[in-house]
Order: structure tokens, then C-alpha cells, then sequence
């Protein structure tokens, strides 16, 4: 394979704008398939045969390559039985690496500098990797570095290209503050991504229906039970615009009136705590809706959520939630069950009537289960449940 067959030498071309470059980073930043995109166009302003932007282990001499899982590796101009090797063999024979490891970030070198060029052709590094492929002369920097860890970026190309000129050193140089930068970008995005997937999973396993909502009232996201009730009691609706309905004009009123108030709170412009709604669907399927404000913290990237609807089968069979409140808040077992009803949107009186108990029981159990989690209303111990780790704690079970 020879990459640099059909290369000019670095003195009869000229180097590419700077700012067309930086540009190109940046849009790789936001969006890391537009890498290869960007090293094809430094590398071919560099006469370079291939082009690496890896992560190098020194502590453990692995290179990586791989672009899944967020990474920006990127690598044009190998093939990939030759890139294999490379990472299998030759890069651990690679002999410009050793001394790289002490380079400060930022910094740019030359593959003179790193090896001598009259014992390079002695190497295994040579005869095994570069002279079948074509290659001799590279440039490399450290963009950024973490203890024993480095994001670096190399350029290599053909003896017959010749060593890099200053102009070609100081296009790279001049690129170097925006590589970090973006790699730094890239690598944030990256983590909040990874967060924001791991808040939305968490939520899918919980078993209670929950919908967040912007400062706008429409819908941010729903987690997996709550489409599920949606989808079995016909109660409510998503539109497509991002509003809910439910099914009769009435209920919808009622609805978005409690939504305005919770977002309302939420942007500090009421004091209204939300409240609960009961819907019934065309079949008859009830479905009870508690409404409640979010603490909505600015944020200049996007909007972020301002109320949360927490969604419930009013008629699902009590147990799971209850066993972790008996662990979580000392209850006693009818304590807990009490409590999972009236969470999932039972009444006091529908409660008795189901546990056949009388009133002056329920209320007993009440007052009781109120003290042991810190509140004193039937509304706040529903609330501090809904958003307590009781029941994201079944759901991770």
C-alpha cells in the first residue's frame, strides 16, 4: 500500500487557510462524525499519506481507536487490516512513541526529534510498518493530557515528501488551542450525553408513569410506564405538538389548568403546589394524575424541566412500593399499603371500603404513616413518596 503515490512535495503546494480549518474542528466538536472529515483535509494540507487523532495509554501502551462509546478516534489513509496491525503489533514497536510521553500538552514535535532519522530504517518499527505503507517523516502533538493518558494527533507521510517546513509546523501550531478546545467539548458533551441516558433509563424502571414538562407546559419526556398508561386507559394523549389532552374537553381543562399552575410555581411567578386529577378513558379505565412544580434551574444550552406529572392506575394491586416503605420509613405493613393507595390515587374512603376497615382506622394509619416520613398532610406524604427514593429504588430492584 503506498498512501503518498500520488503526493507533492510540501515546497510546490501551498497550506490551507487556518480559519477554514478551525472551523471544521468545531463543527467535529459538536458532532463527532465530522472528524475524519477534518483530519482528510489537515492531513492533505500536510502532503500527509495518514492522518491519527488517538488515545494513547502510556501506562499500559494501548492505543485505541475506536470511534463507538463517544470516542473521537479517528484514522485516514490506513486500511483496516493494515490499521489492525498497527494496533495489534506495530504500535508497540513504534519508536517515536517513548519520548513522546514527555511532551507537555500543546506541544508539537518532529519524528527527527523523537528518533534519529539515519537509525529509523534499522527499526522493526520501520521495516515491519512504515516502509510498507510507504512512510517516513511524521509530525505529532499532545492536545491534551491526563496523568498517563494522551489525546494525541500524528501526521505521516513519505521519504520523498520530505521533512515538514515551518509553514506546514506553524499551520499545526496555530490549530493546536482550537484542538484542545474541542477535544475538551467533545469529551463534555460527551458526558452529559451519557448522563442524560442514564437519568432516562433510571426512570424507565420506575414503575410509577412520570412526564416531565417544559416552562411551556409541553411535553419534554414520558417515561416508559407512562406511555403504557397512556396507551391502556385511552386517558390522556401526547400530541405531536407537545400538548396533553384528555379525553373530553372538560378533563383537558382542568389538565393544562393544573400544568399552568405547576409551571407557574416553577418559574417563580405562583406559589400553587400543583394538585391530582382523576381521568377516565372511552373504556371506562381510570387514570389518576398527580401535577406537581419542578425546581427549574436556568440553563443556557436548553430548556430544562418544570413540572413533572406523576401517573398511576388508581385500581393496580398494592404491594411493591409498600414493601419499601416498610424498609425505608419503619411502616407498619398496613401503614404501607395505606400509603402505595393513596399514591397510586385511591381515596380514603375507597381505601376502607376496599380493606373493609373503618374510617377512624384509615385516619389512624394515616397519621401515623405522615409522622414516620417528616409531613402532616395526606398531599405531602404522596409527594414525598412520588419523589422519594422509595420508588426509584423498586425500580432499579
Amino acid at each position: 500500500m503506498t498512501p503518498n503515490e500520488h503526493a507533492r512535495t510540501s515546497s510546490s503546494r501551498s497550506v490551507s487557510d487556518p480559519a477554514a480549518l478551525v472551523s471544521h474542528i468545531y463543527d467535529a466538536a459538536l458532532d463527532s462524525s465530522r472528524w475524519p472529515a477534518f483530519m482528510e483535509r489537515l492531513a492533505s494540507s500536510l502532503n500527509a499519506g495518514i492522518g491519527m487523532l488517538w488515545l494513547h495509554d502510556f501506562g499500559t501502551a494501548r492505543y485505541s481507536f475506536d470511534t463507538d462509546g463517544g470516542n473521537l478516534s479517528t484514522v485516514t489513509g490506513l486500511d483496516a487490516t493494515t490499521l489492525a496491525e498497527f494496533s495489534a503489533y506495530y504500535g508497540a514497536r513504534n519508536v517515536w512513541v517513548p519520548n513522546a510521553s514527555q511532551l507537555a500538552e500543546g506541544s508539537i514535535t518532529v519524528s527527527s526529534v523523537l528518533y534519529p532519522d539515519a537509525l529509523l530504517k534499522r527499526t522493526e518499527w520501520y521495516d515491519g510498518f512504515l516502509r510498507k505503507c510507504d512512510l517516513f517523516y511524521a509530525v505529532g502533538s499532545a492536545i491534551v493530557k491526563e496523568e498517563k493518558r494522551d489525546v494525541k494527533m500524528s501526521f505521516v507521510r513519505s521519504e520523498r515528501a520530505g521533512r515538514y517546513d515551518e509553514a506546514e509546523l506553524r499551520l499545526v501550531r496555530q490549530l493546536m488551542p482550537h484542538l484542545r478546545n474541542a477535544v475538551l467539548l467533545h469529551r463534555n458533551l460527551y458526558r452529559l450525553k451519557a448522563l442524560a441516558a442514564s437519568a432516562l433509563a433510571a426512570l424507565d424502571r420506575v414503575p410509577m408513569g412520570i412526564v416531565l414538562l417544559t416552562s411551556s407546559g409541553l411535553l419534554m419526556h414520558a417515561n416508559r410506564r407512562a406511555h403504557e398508561l397512556v396507551n391502556t386507559t385511552t386517558a390522556l394523549r401526547f400530541e405531536s405538538s407537545g400538548t396533553l389532552q384528555a379525553s373530553s374537553p372538560a378533563a383537558t381543562g382542568a389538565l393544562q389548568r393544573l400544568i399552568r399552575e405547576a409551571v407557574a410555581t416553577a418559574t417563580g411567578r405562583s406559589l400553587s403546589h400543583g394538585g391530582a386529577l382523576r381521568l377516565t378513558g372511552r373504556s371506562g379505565r381510570k387514570l389518576h394524575l398527580i401535577v406537581t412544580p419542578l425546581p427549574l434551574e436556568p440553563s443556557p444550552f436548553g430548556e430544562g424541566a418544570a413540572a413533572a406529572i406523576f401517573c398511576s392506575d388508581p385500581d393496580a394491586v398494592v404491594g411493591a412500593v409498600a414493601r419499601q416503605l416498610e424498609g425505608m420509613f419503619g411502616m407498619t405493613p398496613a401503614e404501607a399499603r395505606l400509603t402505595e393507595a393513596l399514591v397510586h390515587g385511591q381515596s380514603l374512603q375507597q381505601y376502607a371500603q376496599a380493606r373493609c376497615v373503618s374510617m377512624s382506622t384509615v385516619r389512624t394509619q394515616l397519621k401515623a404513616a405522615t409522622a414516620k416520613t417528616g409531613t402532616r398532610r395526606q398531599a405531602d406524604l404522596v409527594r414525598i413518596v412520588l419523589t422519594g427514593p422509595a420508588v426509584l429504588r423498586l425500580g432499579s430492584a
